[in-house]
């Protein structure tokens, strides 16, 4: 039996959690790539740990950074939409000047949190992805429709019982 959203959201859960844990406790400024690396990893093993039947087995592979991109959608249901979670997620990793937080505001409005340190934990698992050579435009893409797909078959099962 595959897990419904529910408790894929609460693996996104635990493994925002873990990145919580690690990151600066203010979202500004934005940890440099170097850090969002490490802290990517710390979220994609945290991931690992609550999705894994082996729970000594820590290695991480892009599977588990795609799942954790994926998830981390499902959590901010309700609180953002994937756009606004990867927008807001593209501006902290740019390197671009000026910065630009216009998407970042709108994830971080009071009634969106966590979106803001959801996004937070997006970026840095973009940057371990692309870290191990991943390509991030397509594991992102394909995190957005997996999401999407998973809240579709999750209302049509929820209809069909009803």
């Amino acid at each position: 039996m595959y897990p419904n959203n529910a408790v894929r959201e609460e693996w996104a859960a635990e493994a925002l959690t873990a990145y919580n844990g690690a990151a600066p406790a203010a979202l500004l400024p934005f940890p440099d790539r170097t850090e969002r690396v490490r802290l990517g990893i710390i979220a994609a093993e945290a991931l690992a740990r609550v999705t894994r039947s082996n729970r000594d087995e820590h290695t991480v592979d892009d599977q588990d950074i795609a799942d954790l991109l994926c998830y981390a959608v499902l959590l901010a249901e309700g609180r953002a939409t994937a756009d606004q979670l990867t927008r807001a997620a593209a501006e902290m990793r740019s390197t671009d000047y000026p910065v630009t937080l216009t998407a970042v505001c709108e994830v971080s409005a009071p009634d969106a949190r966590p979106a803001d340190h959801i996004a937070a934990m997006i970026a840095a698992a973009l940057d371990a992805a692309e870290h191990f050579g991943c390509d991030v435009p397509a594991m992102l893409a394909h995190a957005v429709t997996c999401a999407q797909e998973m809240r579709d078959e999750e209302a049509a099962e929820e209809e069909s019982r009803a």
